[in-house]
């Protein structure tokens, strides 16, 4: 009966620290409960600083941490290169070339004597900078009045990402009802104009969350006159 009475105290104080966010006495027993953590995802970027695993929890007696990778378990303390905080579960990943070994998903466990608290999941992206295809494009050549379209073909990346057209001096090609832009970037003339030729039509992709914007190599564009006359 007395080991029924302590049990159901400690589940209580459990309950109202937990819900309520009430404090207790210090010998009064708690589960572990996440009080910090990260979760989402992570991009690691070469100019950024150290990428940071944050896992911060309260319970009594006090818990420990473990943390597991893609599902595996993953020891901090057994890595030399990542930066520790002893008080928690929290680490560091110093973001130099070797943070790529450091990609995954990670989970963070508090543990007491009364049960374990499990953080969201966090994963960590290093991504790759996306490049466009370095492939020489030949001239593309239309009689004045015909259609045609310029391909983009972007490279694939981390969403979100926008696609737009440009001369080499940065100016927005304008778009009208003869002039526009498909979703997958190609850019088309339902009919051409003799103004319509240029040298220096370029497709760029922004990344915003890699902060990176790329651009494809430029594409020329002759409009030839036409040469239908009148019959007499």
């Amino acid at each position: 009966m007395k080991g029924l009475r302590s049990l159901s105290v400690r589940l209580l104080s459990a309950f109202f620290s937990t819900t309520f966010g009430l404090y207790f006495p210090p010998q009064v027993e708690q589960l572990p409960t996440i009080t910090a953590q990260t979760s989402g995802s992570l991009i690691a970027l070469p100019y950024d600083e150290n990428i940071l695993f944050k896992c911060e929890a309260k319970g009594n007696p006090r818990p420990t941490y473990r943390w597991t990778k893609d599902g595996m378990d993953f020891d901090p303390h057994k890595d030399p290169r990542l930066i520790k905080e002893e008080s928690s579960g929290t680490f560091m990943i110093p973001n130099n070339k070797d943070k790529v070994k450091y990609r995954g998903k990670y989970r963070c466990y508090a543990s007491n004597k009364l049960g374990t608290a499990i953080s969201e999941e966090a994963e960590l992206i290093v991504p790759v900078v996306p490049k466009f295809s370095k492939v020489k494009t030949e001239p593309v050549v239309v009689t004045e009045g015909e259609s045609v379209v310029l391909e983009c073909n972007p490279p694939q990346g981390i969403p979100p990402w926008q696609l737009y057209w440009m001369t080499k001096d940065l100016r927005h090609i304008e778009q009208n009802e003869r002039v526009s832009m498909g979703l997958n970037g190609n850019l088309y003339f339902s009919n051409t104009l003799l103004s319509d030729s240029h040298d220096d039509y370029c497709c760029f992709a922004s990344f915003s969350r890699i902060r990176t914007i790329v651009q494809k190599p430029r594409m020329v564009l002759k409009v030839k006159p036409s040469t239908c006359q009148e019959s007499p």
